[in-house]
């Protein structure tokens, strides 16, 4: 019997990064503010010789060489992003050029190529998508590369600083789930029109964004999607909770979509509230914190913006019930993203990369749902479980080593990297083989917008 799901992980983020104490500081905040306040202690930042192409290959060339597998077990290769490089070609060409000159020319010319955006929850959707042919025996070969990518960039000096981010997911997908099992059945969805939530019109590069409209989104659908994975689970009998019980209860591990630590914090704890409020255990909290304010003529998305409920919410995270609950379920998947930023489509890959790098327990069994949302809004939540002999794959992932060895950039040359004055050519590439960038053809001209790569050593 097939076990479908991701056989392989392989997590590239740039070798450069921005403290977020410095930054705070050289901005004339508190260094907690970042740190702690947003919940991001480091970004990393993309240099001008790379890209979200390039990061890509490098991940997928990574964990080919990495587990021996060849071009010609690939019969799909998906490059979920939300910041792609043009309008019309899809960023899997050139992710496929660079894969060629490490396997060569043609090597790759049989594969389905993608390019998917829904915000940052593309990368989701196509882990769904791509499991599903699998299911259905649509495969035509062995295997499947889900190819997220992403940099996370805002304008300098603004409120949204601090959560920049840049990072490259390789998902090598197949019918013997190794690390992670898709659950048939396991699966809940919301989506709704919201033109207020976080948004680049037309060419833009760097987001615009509402930020509580953006936050309450966040809450509004990731609540949604939950209501009809209960359901979805419920109709299946795959979890049956008791009059005292919670479905949280039977669900070992949840990584979430991880825009900074505090939104993540925020989305479950509204999640708790619902989920407990009608089960014994809540009289406990309500006693300490008092009782839940009205949403009285309030819908979702305006009740999660009232004063009233967000200062109800930051009293139920301060509780030791939330405090113990949140670090069982989460905290392990926390530790990478608070190193790397915002990485979009990429961040539950991540969170899942932290979690198995860093969780204490031996996760064989262990149920683990990936929550993922996208702005504009859609929110997906799939279960999935830890096969036996994951630690044989687990054991190769080195992400948090690699972050710990990358080098700190100066607040002057992070800067001077943002505004674009700091040209591919002129940037020293760093230790380890990866792709790079080495020009980008001039506006005006018959070359406009292409982009040269090459394999280095």
């Amino acid at each position: 019997m097939s076990r479908v799901g991701i056989e392989a992980l392989y997590v590239y983020s740039p070798d450069y990064y921005v403290d977020n104490a410095e930054l705070a500081v050289a901005r004339g905040k508190e260094p907690r503010h970042f740190t702690e306040g947003v919940g991001i202690k480091a970004f990393a930042v993309a240099p001008p010789n790379e890209d979200q192409a390039s990061m890509a290959a490098t991940a997928a060339h990574r964990l080919m060489d990495a587990h021996g597998i060849s071009p010609a077990d690939i019969f799909r290769v998906d490059t979920p992003t939300e910041s792609g490089l043009d309008g019309s070609r899809a960023l899997v060409s050139d992710v496929i050029g660079m894969l060629e000159q490490a396997y060569g020319k043609g090597s790759l010319s049989h594969v389905l190529g993608y390019e998917q955006k829904f915000a940052c929850v593309s990368g989701m959707e196509r882990y769904m998508d791509t499991s599903a042919w699998f299911a259905a025996n649509w495969n035509t070969r062995k295997y499947a590369l889900i190819l997220a990518t992403d940099v996370a960039k805002y304008n300098l000096n603004s409120g949204e600083e601090p959560t920049q981010g840049a990072a490259a997911a390789a998902l090598l997908i197949g019918s013997d789930a190794r690390l992670l099992e898709v659950v048939p059945g396991q699966f809940g969805s919301a989506l709704r029109h919201e033109m207020r939530d976080f948004k680049k019109p037309g060419a833009r590069t760097i987001a615009m964004v509402d930020g509580a409209v953006s936050y309450a989104s966040y809450l509004t659908e990731m609540k949604e999607a939950w209501l009809n994975y209960q359901a979805a689970i419920a109709k299946a009998g795959l979890i049956r909770p008791k009059p005292e019980q919670s479905t949280l209860d039977f669900i070992d591990r949840a990584i979430y979509h991880n825009p900074h630590k505090k939104m993540v914090i925020s989305a479950y704890a509204s999640l708790l509230i619902h989920e407990w409020r009608n089960l014994p255990r809540w009289k406990k909290v309500e006693e300490e914190i008092g009782p839940e304010p009205s949403r009285a003529g309030l819908d979702d998305l305006a009740y999660y913006m009232s004063e009233g409920y967000k200062d109800y919410r930051r009293k139920f995270m301060k509780s030791p019930q939330f405090a113990n609950d949140f670090e069982a379920h989460i905290g392990s998947s926390l530790i990478a993203p608070d190193l790397i930023g915002n990485s979009y489509s990429v961040s539950v890959f991540v969170g899942l990369d932290s979690l198995l790098e860093n969780d204490k327990e031996d996760l064989t069994g262990k149920t683990v749902v990936l929550c993922g949302y996208g702005s504009g809004s859609h929110a997906v939540i799939l279960g999935n479980k830890v096969p036996e002999g994951y630690k044989e794959i687990s054991k190769r992932l080195d992400l948090m080593p690699r972050l710990l060895a990358r080098r700190k950039l100066s607040i002057e040359e992070y800067e001077r990297i943002h505004r674009g004055e700091i040209q591919p050519e002129d940037w020293k590439p760093g230790a380890g083989k990866k792709f790079i960038l080495n020009s980008i053809g001039k506006k005006e001209t018959p070359s406009e917008g292409d982009r040269d790569y090459s394999l280095i050593a």
